[in-house]
């Protein structure tokens, strides 16, 4: 897998063997609906695996992005992958459980990215606590991918999806602050 645009295209990127990434053409699709907010954007990628969508992001103009990785092996590729791609000074990382990650991020995100084990039912909690401790900026986005047999719901606590995006077996939505 590859960076496919910006500062950090064609990066080579180590898939951890445990992990299920998001493609190259979803990425592409994301990124192009994501045009306007990357630049100068903060980025949470919060189930980051090899780190593949907040390294697009950072490639592409975003100003910092924190990564939270939950396991350990997959946590050592990520950070070779951000070594790899000398993103050291723009990023920082945890290796948590998300929920920790979310309380230590302790800043606002333009944009999150929320790509959790599919069938974990992470979505809602996530939601919430993003929402208790304010972590999207006004104006912000939250960038959920799921199965789309486990279709979203249009509003998720405070949050009103505004776009909904299918790439085969994959769905990808798009929430903002109602």
């Amino acid at each position: 897998m590859r960076i496919n645009s910006g500062r950090f295209k064609y990066r080579k990127l180590e898939i951890p063997e445990s992990a299920r990434p998001t493609t190259e053409k979803v990425r592409e699709a994301v990124f192009s609906m994501l045009i306007n907010r990357v630049e100068g954007a903060t980025v949470l990628d919060l189930f980051a695996g090899s780190g593949s969508l907040g390294l697009e992001a950072l490639s592409r103009g975003a100003e910092f992005c924190v990564f939270n990785e939950g396991d350990r092996k997959n946590y050592k590729i990520l950070k070779n992958n951000i070594t790899n791609c000398k993103a050291e000074e723009i990023s920082s990382t945890y290796n948590n459980d998300f929920r920790k990650a979310l309380t230590l991020a302790n800043r606002e995100f333009d944009i999150i990215f929320v790509d959790p084990p599919y069938r974990e039912g992470y979505y809602g909690e996530v939601f919430e606590l993003v929402e208790e401790y304010g972590l999207l900026a006004d104006g912000g986005v939250i960038v959920v991918e799921h199965l789309n047999d486990n279709e979203l719901s249009d509003n998720i606590l405070g949050f009103s999806r505004i776009k909904h995006k299918r790439y085969g077996t994959i769905g990808v939505d798009f929430f903002e602050r109602a």
